[in-house]
């Protein structure tokens, strides 16, 4: 189980570093900047110790997928950011491959 959590710690890290990223207006804001790096290093620590135990092609999938929907999704809700009908379309994409990924097994 804790590969997963490593793995779901990951994903909001990388979020989360996104969005400080964002907030951090081109490195103008440095906490916001700090924070970014902080969270992004920790992230790659978290992913490392999931890998142990993951495949290596199903983590990264997920992680890169997931955490494209959240900030997706933040960027759309908190950030106000407008989105295409085909945009929408493609993140449905995305979320069907995750959801597929993970039914038909990662192979661990």
């Amino acid at each position: 189980m804790k590969p997963y959590f490593f793995l779901a710690t990951t994903i909001l890290l990388e979020s989360a570093a996104i969005m400080f990223m964002k907030q951090s207006h081109g490195f103008q804001h440095k906490l916001h900047a700090i924070a970014a790096i902080i969270c992004y290093a920790a992230s790659f620590l978290f992913l490392t110790l999931a890998l142990k135990h993951l495949p290596m092609g199903w983590a990264n999938a997920v992680w890169a997928g997931s955490s494209t929907l959240i900030v997706a999704v933040i960027g759309i809700v908190w950030m106000k950011e407008q989105v295409s009908f085909s945009q929408w379309i493609y993140l449905l994409f995305i979320l069907v491959g995750l959801v597929g990924l993970n039914l038909s097994g990662k192979g661990a």
